[in-house]
């Protein structure tokens, strides 16, 4: 318990830890990063990213129904925009020492046409995943896809693009993206427009109210 509670602690999460709402259309699922010294994309995600002791945050995905079950639309890596049940995506987040999968719910607080939004998220499935974070092709990332879809009920954008980051608290950009984009041949996108999941997390329009497992 002792173990539990200083992960929690350090995560910023103890205040939601029996905390579990119950889960509406719309509501965003932000995944946390336990572990952030190792050396892979969730980890450069949230190191480039997260700011002011924000949850480690490194994947979003949008709560729907789909025959009358809880689904979560989320663009992932290897399947790209896709339904995924939500007991398997609890699954295959990160857990507490416990076995709880490390899980915060979002909640659009502002004006949100529920609807249209997860009606426009919808749209995207079957793209292919956007592996560089440009915000001009017809690929699409997990937050990107929160981000061209979430509209209030004048079909307004509720999450404008924001500079993006690819440095880290020194002001520098991280090895890992400085790698991951020259063995691409292309420059690190420093500053383009787009999202990332801890921003749409601390995002003034939406309200994190609890972990769900």
């Amino acid at each position: 318990m002792q173990r539990l509670l200083t992960l929690l602690l350090a995560l910023g999460l103890c205040s939601w830890m029996a905390a579990q709402p119950r889960l509406k259309s719309g509501d965003l699922l932000f995944t946390v990063v336990a572990d952030t010294t190792a050396d892979n994309l969730g980890t450069a995600i949230v190191k480039a990213t997260n700011r002011d002791q924000a949850p480690h945050i490194d994947h979003v995905g949008i709560v729907c129904t789909h025959k009358g079950r809880l689904h979560v639309l989320e663009a992932t890596t290897k399947k790209g925009v896709r339904l995924c049940p939500l007991d398997a995506f609890l699954i295959q987040a990160e857990h507490t020492a416990d076995g709880k999968p490390l899980v915060l719910v979002g909640r659009i607080k502002d004006d949100f046409d529920r609807r249209t939004s997860v009606r426009n998220a919808k749209a995207f499935l079957g793209r292919q995943y956007d592996a560089v974070y440009s915000p001009t092709d017809d690929e699409i990332y997990c937050s990107e896809l929160v981000q061209k879809s979430y509209v209030d009920h004048k079909g307004n954008l509720i999450f404008s693009p924001e500079p993006m980051s690819f440095h880290g608290a020194d002001g520098h950009i991280l090895p890992y993206w400085a790698t991951f984009y020259q063995s691409r041949g292309l420059p690190v996108p420093e500053g383009e427009p787009g999202s990332n999941p801890t921003a749409l997390s601390q995002h003034p329009a939406v309200s994190l109210i609890g972990r769900y497992y």
